[in-house]
Order: structure tokens, then sequence, then C-alpha cells
């Protein structure tokens, strides 16, 4: 049986992780699990899988980040496929840069972004890189450089119920849907790129 992995990708703050926790339980329902054939999707968030794993070259303290050995992470991943036969929904802001089959990338409205990660606690400076990373498209437009024979599905997640944004990932993994280029931030949030 074919191995599927999906990355669900996009700007700390849009929603990954809650969107991939709900989705792999979804798609582990027998309904869903029919329509794929197998009912053994598995949850990897990148961040908690690079720390726990050592899949990294270094820690950057000013930006309290780890930078990323994709060819370790690649490994892990195909590992993972390999002894325990599973498919795998793959979270993080970086995991549209691993070898996976669909790539789901999610948007979501600077200034909620900015909301969020203030209630992280996160740095200023790396809020600040994340919310202009969102205005520019970043992890989309990473997506596209690095998504040959790969379907990309873009969503703006803004607003609405993480079910809603579930049922719409999977129709779209299901019938092979491609769509992006349907956020456009810069416009309306150029003054927040000071």
């Amino acid at each position: 049986m074919v191995k599927i992995k999906i990355a669900i990708t996009g700007t700390p703050g849009v929603g990954k992780s809650t969107v991939s926790k709900l989705l792999v339980k979804k798609l582990n329902e027998s309904d869903n699990a029919e329509r794929w054939g197998c009912q053994n999707f598995e949850y990897i968030n990148i961040t908690d899988a690079v720390k726990e794993n050592k899949l990294y070259s270094e820690k950057d303290e000013e930006m309290d980040s780890y930078v990323v050995d994709f060819q370790k992470l690649n490994d892990y991943v195909n590992n993972i496929i390999k002894s325990k036969s599973k498919n795998l929904i793959v979270d993080g802001h970086i995991s549209h840069l691993l070898k996976v089959d669909y790539i789901v990338v999610l948007r979501c409205n600077p200034e909620i972004i900015l909301n969020r990660l203030k209630e992280r606690n996160y740095h200023k400076n790396k809020i600040k890189e994340n919310v202009e990373a969102e205005i520019l498209d970043v992890c989309l437009v990473e997506t596209l450089e690095n998504s040959d024979n790969v379907y990309v599905y873009e969503l703006d997640t803004t607003n609405r119920t993480v079910e809603s944004i579930v049922d719409e990932i999977i129709d779209a993994i299901t019938h092979k849907k491609t769509k992006y280029g349907i956020v456009n931030w810069l416009d309306d949030y150029f003054y927040m790129m000071d």
C-alpha cells in the first residue's frame, strides 16, 4: 500500500497544530479510513521531533530556535513510514521543505498572528519576523519553489472553525485539488512591516 505524507505548513500562529491534530483524528475515523483504505495516520510536530531527536545542527539563541538538519529530518520521517507503516501528517512551519505528497499552506490575518504570538510570549523580534513572513507569503512562496510533483492547497483560516478547515482539507486531499494565490495581506497590512 502506498503511504502518503501530508505537510501542514504556515507561519507560527496560523493554527497548524490545532488543525493537524483534528485532521489526524478525522482521517482515522471509519468513514474516512475506508476512503483512504487505512486507519493509520500519525501526527508529527516537527518542532518537537527536532528537539527530542536532535535533528538540528545548532541552536539560534537570539531567535530561540533550532537550525534544522533537513537530511536528518527527512530520514527520521522516512524511517517512521518504513518501520511503523504509517501515513503521516507533518506539522511545522518548515514542513513544506520536506519530501511530501501534499502540502497544505495555512494562512491567517497578520493581526491575529501578532496577538497569538504575544500571548505565547514570543520575543518581539520573533513576532516581527513571523508577522512579516505571513504578510509576504513566505511559506507559500517557499512551497511553490520546492513543490515539484506535489499538490499544494492554500487555505485562509481567519474567522473559520477548525472543523470547517479540516473538512475542506480532507475534501482537497481526497480529490487532489490544488489551490493557491488566494490570500494577499500586503496591501492591507504593509504598515506592520516597519
